[in-house]
């Protein structure tokens, strides 16, 4: 069964313009650019009492760039009060700044999304180079790491780059995610089968998250997302909007039975 989720977009600032970025659209004309820290906390609150359908909870750190978060450490020190470890996913950059920040049983994702060339080419030249720096530096001090790859047309062929990554970085999982656009109609898109075949191939060599795509839908069900300028989005890539704080979270939940088809929701564009 998944985890009930949290997931706060804290902020729309990111020093990167990655071509399979989901929240591009809309941070380029969002006007408010984090989440308030006692809102954070309202928010937090909120959601540990919502009764939800899993008996596990987690509050998911993510943006635009968590780490550019304006108080970053008083916003480390106030989700921990909620649950006993961080939980975020980064582009790395920001990660020897703020390193004394995490704990070793934190959970960092790093995004990484093929060799030099191939990351560079879809997150920015020099951005590969960072990422690795982030590995080492998390590895070097034992804070627990694993690797988010977005698998598009781009970086089919860095599959085994990506997993021998995993390795010498001792990562505890790879997020192998598959890239496809809101219209269908980007030279990205991978094909769902060819994601399929790639996940079963990565299953062999390290341990891989399993997603919503092969459990069912769990936006708005779950758990819901927040973002900088308090929209509540079902789930980050269905993007439906829901509400907005201060509603309850309790009030914009889907009921366990409505539980979709992925297909039928953020999928509905993906060829087999």
């Amino acid at each position: 069964m998944p985890e009930n989720f949290l997931a706060l977009h804290v902020t729309s600032k990111c020093q990167l313009q990655c071509e399979h970025c989901y929240c591009r659209n809309y941070t380029h004309a969002n006007t408010s650019t984090e989440i308030p820290l006692k809102i954070i906390r309202n928010l937090c609150e909120d959601f540990f009492s919502t009764e939800f359908p899993s008996k596990e909870y987690s509050i998911i750190l993510t943006g635009g760039e968590p780490l550019l978060y304006s108080k970053f450490e008083q916003l480390c020190n106030l989700v921990r009060e909620f649950q006993s470890h961080l939980r975020l996913s980064t582009n790395g950059i920001l990660i020897p700044k703020y390193i004394d920040v995490f704990d070793k049983n934190d959970r960092i994702m790093v995004s990484i999304d093929g060799d030099r060339g191939t990351h560079d080419r879809i997150r920015g030249k020099g951005s590969y180079d960072k990422a690795i720096n982030a590995l080492e530096c998390l590895k070097e001090e034992g804070i627990r790491r694993s690797i988010g790859f977005m698998l598009c047309k781009w970086n089919l062929h860095c599959i085994d780059h990506v997993v021998e990554l995993c390795k010498r970085y001792k990562c505890t999982e790879l997020n192998i995610i598959p890239y496809q656009s809101f219209n269908g109609r980007s030279e990205m898109d991978i094909r769902f089968r060819e994601w399929l075949k790639a996940k079963e191939y990565v299953n062999r060599h390290v341990k891989t998250l399993v997603t919503c795509l092969e459990t069912g839908c769990i936006a708005g069900i779950y758990g819901i997302c927040v973002l900088p300028d308090l929209i509540y989005w079902d789930c980050p890539r269905h993007q439906e909007i829901i509400g907005r704080y201060p509603q309850p979270i309790r009030e914009v939940l889907r009921r366990t039975e409505d539980i979709m088809n992925p297909f039928d929701t953020c999928c509905k564009y993906m060829r087999w």
